[in-house]
């Protein structure tokens, strides 16, 4: 059997058989979430993520150096941002064409400079390596009291199941560039220069049951809360907040909406489960820092389903980006 025929969560199964024999009492959570998490001492929680991006797979030829260097930061953030952590560092291991632009190199550090200090933060080290192709991978270090640390496995029966952000915009970005669409630049930049949601999961730490960002896909993201929490979930299509120029993507491109908001990912927003009594609090801190929260579902006993503007409902596919399919 080959790997494609695994797919991306039967290779990680495969190596967590053989890594969950060498866990210790430290370790809080290890693979399975968005981070893995070591417990220190006075109540903090160490968190710790990885995450790598290919020219082929996640640069299309549109993308500045710089934007590179943005995408490379944000994609590891993302992670710290979903378990409610405030970043600590980044480490970098960048493979690079030897025949490549001194310039253009230098840019693309300085794409990841600028990324890491928006964010609060900085790159404290690395490794460069000569490679065929552009390949970076990034180790990001968070901060969490373990009191607020979020997880995908605490969704309850009767939580909410919201977002944060538009969902969809990045997909259209992403179709627009591949359509040769002009006048979206909008979209294009929310695919090219994702923005983790650092802000918001320090908020979401002190409201949140569960948490996971939404890169990877929304359907594919309420598939693992409510796997991992040992629930069911509905989602109800018309709530899912998208903005209004998708529709006009959609027609352009011949891509159905529910294509762009459900399967087709690289939003970088949260995906979170809150109490009913909670969310207008969650809602009231987010509009504080003007950024948006929808609750679009509930959690439920069992099954995990799609309800669409006509009321109908539908099992929810699993489906998503995923690595080796």
């Amino acid at each position: 059997m080959k790997l494609a025929d695994l797919g991306e969560q039967g290779v990680i199964e495969l190596f967590k058989r053989e890594f969950e024999t060498l866990e210790c009492a430290s370790v809080l959570k290890s693979i399975g979430d968005d981070c893995a998490v070591i417990r220190l001492d006075g109540g903090d929680c160490l968190v710790v993520s990885i995450d790598t991006i290919l020219q082929k797979t996640h640069i299309p030829r549109e993308m500045t150096p710089e934007q590179i260097g943005i995408y490379a930061v944000n994609v590891v953030l993302s992670d710290i941002a979903a378990m409610g952590a405030e970043p600590l560092g980044l480490v970098f291991s960048t493979a690079l064409p030897q025949d490549m632009n001194r310039d253009f190199a230098g840019s693309i550090a300085k794409g990841m400079a600028q990324a890491a200090a928006k964010h609060g933060t900085s790159i404290v080290g690395g490794d460069t390596q000569k490679a065929e192709e552009i390949a970076i991978t990034g180790t990001a270090f968070g901060r969490v009291k373990e009191e607020n640390l979020l997880l995908r496995s605490g969704a309850g029966v009767g939580d909410l199941i919201c977002t944060t952000g538009e969902i969809g915009s990045a997909a259209a970005g992403f179709y627009c560039l591949t359509n040769k669409i002009d006048g979206y630049h909008g979209f294009i930049k929310r695919a090219l220069e994702p923005r983790a949601r650092l802000r918001e999961g320090k908020i979401l730490s002190k409201f949140a049951s569960s948490c996971m960002d939404i890169s990877d896909g929304l359907a594919l993201s309420v598939h693992e809360i409510a796997t991992q929490s040992g629930v069911g979930a509905r989602i109800f299509e018309e709530k899912i907040p998208i903005n209004h120029r998708l529709n006009e993507v959609a027609r352009l491109t011949g891509v159905s909406l529910r294509e762009m908001t459900l399967y087709k990912g690289g939003d970088f927003e949260l995906l979170f489960t809150v109490a009913p009594d909670r969310f207008e609090s969650v809602r009231t801190d987010m509009e504080k820092i003007g950024s948006p929260a929808a609750a679009i579902g509930e959690i439920t006993e069992k099954n995990i389903r799609l309800v669409d503007e006509k009321g109908c409902e539908t099992e929810l596919a699993m489906r998503g980006w995923q690595a080796f399919s």
